[in-house]
């Protein structure tokens, strides 16, 4: 199993697989590259796919890091590969790497495609996101507890209740329970980066094709703020997935692989 060491000396684990123009997947907050198997199945008969463990999660190393630093992290494990162009595919808090990383290096970004993700994710004046302060803090310190427990409740949360009630979720469970917790230190300081980071100001230098996969009935992403996205974007297409929460490509695994293979491929 591929690990790189950066030059801060943080271990990240990677994995890379297919062949064809390279596509990079960037896991949220408490999951690990895995998560993006059912994903890489798909795509790596035509692409060239790169899953990376966050610091803290999977099998990646934990120290403190900022957004800046993962970007510049997976932009060394990316070099180490050989790869000068790339497409970008993120998750929840992951966009928050992906449009650093884009910042650092617009032009070996061929497409960025962003689900359940936003560039800010604390509500604030004029801007109606999903996550309290309040209760971002909250959480922070209820990890203290119970752990386990509680990111099983933090996860079954990213879903709906139909969503939950479904054959595909028992999968879902069964995955998640045979994937390592993240560190709890990298979760809450995680935590503090989603109540901190703004990253509205990435969104409108954006000038690559742009997509954003949303569920209908994601509360972190609700419609307000995506048509706020979409008023601040300048290339940017917008799909929604009916009746799904914050994880769509986990449920309806065949609608999000559609979207996404068309916005790859065209």
């Amino acid at each position: 199993m591929p690990f790189f060491k950066t030059h801060r000396g943080l271990s990240w684990h990677y994995e890379a697989s297919g062949t064809g123009d390279a596509v990079v997947m960037i896991h949220g907050l408490g999951a690990s590259g895995h998560i993006w198997q059912a994903q890489k199945d798909f795509l790596q008969t035509d692409f060239q796919v790169i899953t990376v463990d966050l610091p803290g999660h999977g099998k990646s190393a934990w120290m403190p890091v900022t957004l800046i630093d993962m970007a510049m992290d997976i932009r060394q494990i990316l070099s180490s590969l050989g790869i000068a162009q790339f497409s970008l595919v993120a998750s929840s808090m992951g966009g928050l790497v992906a449009l650093e990383l884009y910042r650092m290096i617009p032009q070996d970004v061929m497409r960025m495609s962003m689900v359940g993700s936003i560039p800010k994710f604390a509500k604030g004046p004029h801007y109606p996101a999903g996550l309290d302060i309040a209760k971002i803090r909250i959480l922070s310190g209820q990890l203290n507890g119970d752990y386990g427990l509680i990111m099983d409740i933090f996860f079954r949360s990213l879903f709906t209740m139909k969503e939950r009630a479904s054959e595909r979720f028992k999968w879902v469970k069964e995955f998640r329970q045979n994937e390592p917790l993240p560190s709890r230190e990298a979760l809450k300081h995680f935590l503090d980066i989603l109540e901190k980071a703004d990253l509205r100001d990435r969104i409108a230098s954006v000038i690559c094709p742009l997509q954003f996969i949303t569920g209908t009935e994601d509360y972190i992403c609700p419609r307000a703020i995506m048509d706020w996205v979409a008023s601040h974007t300048y290339n940017a297409r917008f799909d929604f997935i009916e009746g799904c929460g914050h994880l769509p490509f986990l449920v309806e695994v065949k609608e999000y692989n559609r979207l996404l293979e068309d916005f790859l491929l065209n």
